[in-house]
């Protein structure tokens, strides 16, 4: 792919941006964020689930990164101030000892931008990463603040952690000719494609440098690096020791600039790029996946790294926050925008985007990061998918896409034939990142996921993508229609609490979801099918009412009288802008949810403290305003004073903010149902291109 064609792709994102957006909030301003804001975790590298690093603190300078594992993943940086140095990005015994002072700290959506002050210089840096492209930016802008002038030099460095699923693997390193560029790369020894679900041990961490007078760069032990830069020295040339473990004297890929005389008036700004190239990114029953963008580069790094594209992804990042924070404030205020820009990224970061070789488009897959880790779990992509319908409909359907092909016996010209012989939708694809699941073995789900699924693609509706796989989406219609009303002893999403026999919350979904076979098979043109279909599906409902009606809010389950649930379920039919349930049913669980609530939250029902981000954000989307902003504003200080330092997650407990379980999931996407409902039914939004 050429320059031309990377530049329009871009171009392309701003341009739609613009499209829906009237007033933009200006470029970079914090405004519509609340100020103070202390994330559990901040994400600095996150492109997909192998690549997405985190700082588990209130300093970029009080330890190194983490991985959403936990893992550490060293990121080091470190500046001369008239040659005094001192560190502004990680902590260890060989960086400099004393800290810049930072003095702010903004998550948005696509960017995370740190500001720190010392002896009269400001520095600024931004990690700026891509949704489709494994690619992270570092953008440095160091200004004097004092009115003198100040001589500067920047220190950045990264170990092979990032590579690898234990540091005691062996790891090689080497030079690219990148035309501009110093191209440094490391990665595992091993090789072993697609073996480990969590850490990779495959592929080639880069750091790209821009190619200009006062850079140095090499590759060798991070002690050597790092003393070498405070003692003003000049780099010594690459280690040449290799192969090694990634533990032994820590091979180091490191970079510094010569600023010179920072004077005031004039900022000086430099960057570099992480690119991190995973070769291969998911098997599907037999056929070995490349990552999109190889295919769409030619595999070909420095096609996409000429000068001009950092300058593009930044514009088009700087406009893309604006346009974003200004929307969700104007649905939901500063503290569902702060939240809301934080989950961003843990949503597009659970994400591979991939190359279908066998039918030539593009698939993406969804890691069920943290819990089982599996591969596009149908009821982890569903809370998700307020984000996407939101933010791009487009990108949910390519999700649904490997789910479809499953279940409609389509595997076995990808090499291994796998019938599915269930008659409702398949709970998962298999464990990360391999998709070989027999769909009727493992956990099972079938009203769960069937009304998942018919929900979601009657949300994003389009005729041909629907007409391709009718014929399942007719056996799972009937499915849903043969074992409702009473959902009898099934398992639900939240499966974690155990059993709940006769379920309302279930019932109420699988409801919506024969709404919604009913509802794509009007649009067919099958009216009198999609009445037949509709009129149960309203008989469905008068029962559910009668059976779960608990007086002032309807039950958890059928049989268990005094009990109650949160129904988020009932969000599709304001999505899909159906009318089963009738206004009241929404105000009388909407009111009592009120009567439950916590310092942190509103539990998830009556059998624990506990609560779910996803779910509760859900019925918030659903309240008035001022039963909105209480849930909203509970799951805010949830986030700003949780002691977990974890990636978002969503499941805690609501009397103390601590974690129950789970991280960096990507169901946090669900926080994004408010400014879904906040919109024209017209208005499709592209910002995942």
């Amino acid at each position: 792919m050429d320059m031309e064609r990377a530049a329009w792709s871009i171009c392309h994102s701003l341009l739609i941006v613009l499209f829906f957006c009237n007033a933009v909030v200006p470029s970079g301003s914090s405004s519509v964020l609340t100020p103070g804001f202390r994330p559990p975790s901040v994400p600095l590298v996150v492109s997909n689930p192998y690549l997405s690093i985190w700082l588990a603190g209130d300093h970029l300078y009080d330890a190194f990164p983490q991985h959403w594992t936990g893992t550490t993943v060293a990121l080091s940086g470190m500046i001369l101030i008239d040659k005094q140095p001192y560190r502004f990005m990680g902590s260890d015994i060989d960086l400099a000892s004393d800290p810049m002072e930072q003095v702010s700290l903004s998550v948005y959506p696509t960017q995370t931008k740190y500001a720190f002050e010392k002896d009269g210089i400001r520095l600024n840096l931004t990690f700026t990463s891509l949704w489709t492209l494994p690619l992270t930016y570092l953008t440095y802008t160091v200004e004097s603040i004092d009115g003198k002038p100040h001589s500067v030099q920047l220190y950045y460095d990264n170990t092979a952690e990032g590579t690898v699923s234990s540091t005691s693997n062996s790891v090689t390193w080497n030079r690219k000719p990148i035309t501009g560029y110093d191209a440094l790369y490391i990665g595992s020894v091993k090789q072993d494609y697609l073996e480990n679900s969590d850490l990779i041990d495959w592929g080639y961490w880069y750091l790209l440098v821009p190619q200009e007078a006062n850079v140095s760069t090499t590759i060798q032990h991070s002690t050597v690096c790092r003393e070498a830069f405070m003692k003003q020295q000049k780099f010594p040339p690459d280690d040449t020791n290799k192969p090694r473990p990634c533990n032994e004297n820590w091979p180091t890929l490191a970079a510094s600039w010569e600023l010179g005389v920072v004077s005031p008036g004039t900022p000086v700004t430099k960057y570099l790029a992480i690119f991190y190239d995973e070769i291969y990114s998911i098997r599907y029953y037999g056929t070995t996946m490349e990552p999109y963008w190889r295919v769409l580069y030619n595999a070909d790094i420095g096609s996409l790294l000429k000068d001009e594209y950092h300058d593009l992804v930044l514009e088009a990042c700087d406009e893309l926050d604006s346009v974003v924070t200004s929307e969700l404030y104007e649905a939901g205020g500063s503290n569902y925008t702060t939240i809301c820009s934080l989950s961003w990224r843990q949503v597009t970061g659970a994400l591979s985007t991939v190359w279908n070789n066998v039918t030539n488009e593009t698939w993406v897959f969804m890691k069920e990061i943290s819990s089982d880790g599996d591969v596009s779990t149908v009821d982890v992509i569903y809370p998700a998918s307020p984000f996407f319908l939101w933010a791009g409909p487009d990108y949910l359907k390519l999700l649904m896409k490997p789910i479809l092909e499953l279940a409609s016996n389509h595997t076995a010209m990808y090499g291994l034939n796998m019938p599915c012989k269930i008659p409702y939708a398949p709970h998962h694809l298999g464990r990360w990142p391999v998709c070989d699941l027999d769909p009727t073995t493992g956990e099972q789900m079938p009203i769960e996921e069937t009304a998942n699924m018919l929900n979601m693609i009657a949300a994003v509706f389009d005729v041909e993508f629907v007409k391709e796989y009718l014929p399942v989406l007719e056996i799972w219609g009937k499915y849903l229609l043969v074992t409702l009303p009473d959902p009898g002893n099934q398992l639900c999403t939240d499966d974690f609490e155990g059993p709940s026999p006769h379920n309302a919350n279930l019932a109420l979904k699988g409801i919506i979801g024969i709404g919604s076979y009913a509802y794509i098979l009007d649009k067919l043109g099958y009216t009198d099918l999609a009445q037949a279909y509709q009129t149960i599906a309203l008989g469905y409902a008068e029962y559910w009412m009668q059976v779960a009606n608990d007086s002032d809010h309807y039950r958890l389950q059928y049989n268990l009288p005094n009990t109650w649930s949160l129904k988020y379920n009932l969000l599709y039919q304001k999505i899909l802008n159906f009318n089963l349930f009738p206004e009241e049913v929404f105000q009388v669980e909407e009111t009592y949810y009120q009567t439950k609530m916590n310092k942190y939250g509103v539990p998830l029902d009556n059998r624990a403290d506990f609560t779910k981000t996803d779910w509760e954000m859900w019925i918030a989307a659903l309240g008035n305003a001022q039963q909105f902003k209480a849930i909203t504003d509970a799951v805010y200080k949830f986030a700003n004073e949780t002691p977990d330092r974890v990636p978002f997650t969503d499941w805690y407990y609501t009397s103390t903010a601590k974690q129950r379980g789970f991280r960096a999931r990507p169901v946090i996407g669900g926080l994004y149902a408010r400014a879904l409902l906040s919109v024209e039914d017209s208005v499709r939004r592209q910002y995942l291109l």
